[in-house]
């Protein structure tokens, strides 16, 4: 299962040093900054529900992460090539 996390980040926190941490977390395949209202959009990668609860628990337990958000995947489509 994919979910994707936004995250804020708290002022006066370093984001290379916050998405290293980020990258840390087993389940964590992706990490891209972005602008807005909305500091990261973090891609998972669980077996199920209760490894996305736990897996977001970890992201939110990052000292810097001030809020979170989480959308789950349910399908995807590409562009052919």
């Amino acid at each position: 299962m994919q979910a994707f996390v936004t995250a804020k980040i708290a002022k006066g926190f370093n984001r290379e040093r916050v998405m290293q941490k980020l990258l840390s977390i087993e389940e964590v395949r992706e990490v891209i900054e972005l602008t807005g209202d909305i500091d990261l959009l973090i891609r998972v990668d669980v077996l199920d529900v209760e490894k996305l609860m736990k897996t977001v628990l970890k992201i939110r337990s990052v000292e810097s992460i001030a809020t979170t958000d989480t959308r789950v995947v349910l399908s995807v489509q590409q562009a052919k090539a």
